[in-house]
């Protein structure tokens, strides 16, 4: 019974051991999980604050901000407002984890920093808009981040400082713990001792499942709160703990990280050298924190350039490596592309097409350009040992300080102003020189920056222009002609010769006062015509002849021609032309159009006859075949010769011949209609070309016409008698192939009918 009691009594000592102990484990793990829950809002806290030093900081939103200023590339501006998009959601959730801590006033200054940039990133963007330099936009956008700086490093110590106290409270607790834990189980094994072994196996299971969990607490607290990069890494090279800035950092999650060995990530050429680092650094005790710049490759393959800090952490008889990585890629692609940007400068400054210089406050040069130093024909080493005054001359030097008074004391940033320098041989050397201010980040003026344009070839331009001007009205004046130049669409006269008021009878000065008062001389019936024209000189076309009552009341002819004035870019500027009295000449072409048509009269035409010469008849003859090819179109050819003709030359004179001659030709005229054509083919032989007529209206035209040849009277020769013979030829009876084949044809049948008279006339 005892034995049983005692059992019992062990079984219920035992059982509520067991009791006390699994509610003491539970407690443990509240309270670690407590804990636990304390280190990952602290982790989240500083993984929020990490955010927002990447998003404001130099690889983020000063990153753009400053090279948007510097550049004017507007993808820094986009990638400037996403920093902004980004930085406020970002403080917008750090008020939930700091509406508890004393530190919101830091969160504060953050969030004005981050209002300020956003206001002077849009004041320069106009300023940009509006066409003003770098160095105006830089010198009017200022920002000062200092107290924003100051206030995301006072987060990082305070929360550093607060991590680290959590982990020290959490080795207080659990060594308090191990220490009533200890107590409770001597009390259970002074009072178990005879129980089985179970409650031994019972008491080594609970050791080692502390143990364990001792080991897991040991390896989360090396954890560190910073926003960079962090691995734990054991002496054999595998990572047993990394935070979320490691699994950003390789390009995976970071529980992928955990049980690789930290050299699958070292290229392949340095991992033996870097595993021998490593033994070295463990060998070392960790007496100081090594600081390396490495190379590693992410997951993804990317070779990335990283400073790793390493200090060496012991832990149960164990040593672990805690490596913090800071990847300084981009800070070294920002070096070199600074560097870049340094050499771009040089180069721009030495090659620079125009004249640059770095003068000191006190006028002295600092530094020339080649092209400075050429202006004024000095070596460039030679004229850095001078001052502006130097080579300005002795009137022009108060003006020197003058200028740079008034840059210093004032708000403006640059002055312009045309100036003479003397070269080193003496000579004067015009230029216009821009004087601008560079003040430092506090404000304070340090130096002047001055660019040179030359100008000297403009002021002689300018002289040869007058002179070439004075030339040009020299000139103008003595052309017999108006010379005068108006913008498009004589909106303007800009010149006029004084052969104007001659020819017009009116003043320079009214034209130039109404422009278009010149068409109020011009004939009314000419003026619509003139002014219809006036919509193809603003197209820089005037090419117009009219009439003008001139100042002796006579009608005076003008031709008025003017040519266009582009300027570089092709745009019209004005018509340059010359409006001239052609009355002579129109005169002179009027009384040879008259002489042209009585030569043509006399060329043309038969002058006894006026019945037209035999060449013209060819053309005329080819038409009417061609007419009837195409439209089966009628027309008869008659060819005529008179009868008996050399009987009257012989019997009764030339004199008495020529009468016949013109007496027959003026009956045909007569008898014929406007279409039709009379030729002298030679001699008394004669065509009579019948245009639209077939055989039977020949014959019945000729009919008439012997009918009216019957009533002819010479009366000088009373015996005379005028009768013809006639051969007909009819397109369409007869195939005739060009003018020449129908008039020998008609030829034939003129001659076959002169035969018939003869032999009735025998008969």
């Amino acid at each position: 019974m005892k034995s049983k009691s005692s059992v019992f009594i062990i079984i219920a000592v035992f059982s509520v051991a067991i009791f006390a102990l699994v509610s003491f484990a539970r407690t443990m793990d509240t309270k670690r999980e407590q804990l636990s829950i304390q280190l990952r809002q602290s982790l989240d806290t500083q993984a929020n604050i990490s955010l927002i030093i990447h998003q404001l900081g130099y690889t983020g939103l000063i990153h753009n901000f400053k090279n948007y200023i510097l550049r004017g590339d507007d993808k820094y501006y986009q990638a400037a407002q996403h920093n902004l998009r980004q930085l406020e959601q970002q403080l917008d959730n750090s008020h939930v984890y700091y509406r508890k801590q004393s530190l919101e006033s830091s969160i504060k200054l953050i969030e004005q920093a981050v209002t300020h940039y956003e206001l002077n990133l849009e004041l320069a963007r106009r300023l940009r808009n509006q066409g003003l330099s770098v160095q105006e936009i830089d010198q009017q956008v200022k920002v000062d981040d200092t107290l924003a700086s100051k206030a995301i490093r006072d987060l990082i110590g305070q929360y550093q400082v607060q991590s680290a106290n959590l982990l020290r409270d959490q080795l207080e607790r659990e060594q308090g713990h191990n220490h009533d834990l200890y107590v409770v189980v001597a009390l259970s094994l002074m009072i178990t001792i005879a129980a089985c072994a179970i409650c031994w196996l019972l008491v080594v299971n609970v050791r080692n499942e502390l143990a364990g969990l001792q080991k897991i607490s040991s390896r989360q607290k090396l954890l560190d709160a910073s926003p960079n990069p962090i691995l734990v890494v054991t002496e054999a090279g595998e990572i047993v703990v990394a935070n979320h800035g490691a699994g950003k950092l390789f390009e995976c999650d970071k529980d992928t990280l955990i049980g690789r060995t930290i050299e699958d990530f070292i290229p392949d050429s340095l991992r033996v050298q870097h595993a021998h680092y490593r033994t070295l650094f463990f060998h070392s005790g960790g007496e100081r924190t090594m600081r390396n710049p490495v190379e590693l490759t992410t997951e993804k393959g990317e070779l990335k350039r990283v400073e790793v800090q390493i200090g060496l952490y012991r832990l149960d008889q164990e040593q672990f490596a805690v490596v913090h990585l800071l990847d300084v890629s981009k800070v070294e692609d920002m070096q070199r592309h600074a560097e870049e940007i340094e050499q771009t400068f040089r180069m721009t400054f030495q090659l620079a097409p125009v004249g640059i210089a770095q003068i000191s406050l006190e006028g002295r040069f600092i530094k020339v350009n080649r092209q400075f130093a050429s202006l004024l024909e000095y070596q460039v080493s030679d004229l850095e040992q001078l001052s502006i005054n130097d080579v300005t001359p002795v009137e022009e030097r108060a003006a020197n300080q003058m200028a740079i008074d008034r840059l210093i004391d004032s708000a403006t940033t640059h002055v312009r102003l045309e100036k003479c320098y003397k070269s080193s041989t003496g000579a004067d050397v015009w230029v216009i020189n821009t004087l601008a201010l560079y003040r430092n980040v506090n404000n304070q003026p340090e130096y002047l920056i001055s660019i040179l344009e030359d100008v000297s070839y403009r002021r002689k331009y300018e002289e040869e222009l007058l002179a070439s001007e004075a030339k040009f009205r020299s000139i103008a004046n003595h052309v017999q002609g108006v010379v005068w130049m108006a913008t498009p669409g004589i909106d303007s006269v800009m010149f006029v010769s004084n052969r104007y008021e001659e020819i017009w009878g009116r003043s320079i000065e009214s034209l130039k006062q109404s422009p278009q008062s010149f068409i109020e001389g011009i004939l009314p019936e000419d003026r619509p015509k003139v002014i219809a024209e006036i919509e193809n000189h603003r197209k820089g076309i005037w090419k117009v002849a009219y009439r003008i009552l001139g100042r002796d009341g006579s009608i005076r002819y003008i031709h008025d021609e003017g040519a266009p004035v582009r300027g570089a870019n092709g745009e019209l500027l004005c018509l340059v032309g010359l409006a001239r009295d052609v009355t002579e000449e129109h005169l002179a072409k009027e009384r040879l159009k008259s002489s042209n048509r009585q030569l043509e009269q006399l060329a043309k035409f038969d002058p006894l006859t006026m019945a037209i010469r035999r060449p013209y008849s060819i053309a005329d003859l080819e038409e009417c075949i061609a007419l009837h090819k195409r439209y089966a179109t009628f027309a008869s050819l008659v060819f005529i010769d008179l009868n008996d003709f050399k009987d009257v030359n012989d019997n009764y004179g030339h004199e008495a011949g020529d009468q016949v001659l013109s007496r027959f030709a003026a009956c045909v005229r007569e008898n014929i209609r406007e279409t039709d054509t009379f030729y002298r083919y030679a001699g008394d032989e004669f065509l009579l070309l019948l245009r639209e007529t077939n055989s039977d209206d020949t014959a019945g035209f000729l009919r008439k016409l012997n009918a009216a040849l019957e009533d002819i009277k010479v009366e000088e020769y009373p015996g005379v008698v005028v009768s013809i013979s006639c051969g007909i030829v009819t397109l369409g009876d007869d195939p005739i192939a060009d003018a020449n084949s129908w008039i020998n044809c008609a030829d034939e049948r003129m001659y076959e009918h002169k035969r018939q008279l003869k032999d009735k006339g025998q008969s």
